[in-house]
């Protein structure tokens, strides 16, 4: 469901299990019961509770990549958006960095970058890499509350029955670790198994937290007015 929440569990079983699993067995998906010993990673389902606004606004840096192509004459170029100032870097040919402003000069509030000599003409020969500013007026956080089965299999009971208590004792240990790539929680709910020759299941309910910037609409119009009495 979340890549980041999975390859965070997944690594911490890969290393905690090395010396009794290869970490090629131990995936996310359906269990692989072909093999001696696997273990997969599987998510059930989530529900997400919104926690709450901010509305505080902040200018965030997004950097933008444009090329352009030369007849060989013209000396300006027009970026499509505002850049901050500085720019980033100017290639023409792309590979070769020019210098501002011994090679040319940019208008920042225009956008328009001219050349001291107009570069060699050719398709794509001028490449401006810049940054601009994207205002966000709110951010949002989406808690989600994943449930997730980890499957443990292995074609001896006795080895399958040891890999499942190890799996519970490394997710254990690693809560702290699991902290700082973004997990907010897991809680093992519930494990069960058939029968020795069905796998041992795991039912883990994982929660963590995603933050979402909000885009403030721009400004078309500003009107001034007489407020009536």
């Amino acid at each position: 469901m979340i890549p980041e929440v999975e390859e965070a569990i997944l690594e911490s079983l890969r290393k905690g299990l090395s010396e009794l699993i290869p970490s090629e067995n131990i995936i996310t998906g359906e269990l692989e019961i072909s093999k001696t010993k696997s273990i997969s990673l599987l998510n059930t389902g989530f529900t997400i509770d919104e926690m709450g606004i901010g509305g505080s606004a902040s200018v965030k840096k997004e950097e933008i990549v444009e090329k352009f192509d030369s007849d060989g004459k013209k000396k300006d170029f027009e970026l499509t958006q505002k850049p901050l100032r500085s720019l980033m870097n100017v290639e023409s040919p792309i590979g070769t960095i020019k210098n501002e402003p011994d090679d040319y000069s940019a208008d920042y509030e225009s956008g328009k970058i001219s050349f001291r000599s107009p570069p060699e003409k050719g398709k794509e020969i001028v490449q401006v890499k810049y940054q601009i500013a994207r205002a966000i007026g709110e951010t949002r956080n989406l808690k989600f509350i994943l449930k997730y089965s980890i499957s443990v299999w292995a074609n001896d009971l006795k080895e399958k029955n040891l890999l499942t208590l190890e799996v519970i004792k490394i997710l254990c240990r690693k809560k702290d670790e699991l902290v700082s790539r973004g997990i907010d929680s897991m809680r093992l709910m519930r494990g069960y198994s058939e029968n020795e020759k069905k796998p041992c299941i795991m039912e883990y309910q994982v929660e963590t937290t995603i933050q979402v910037e909000m885009l403030l609409p721009p400004i078309e119009r500003i009107e001034i007015g007489k407020i009536g009495r």
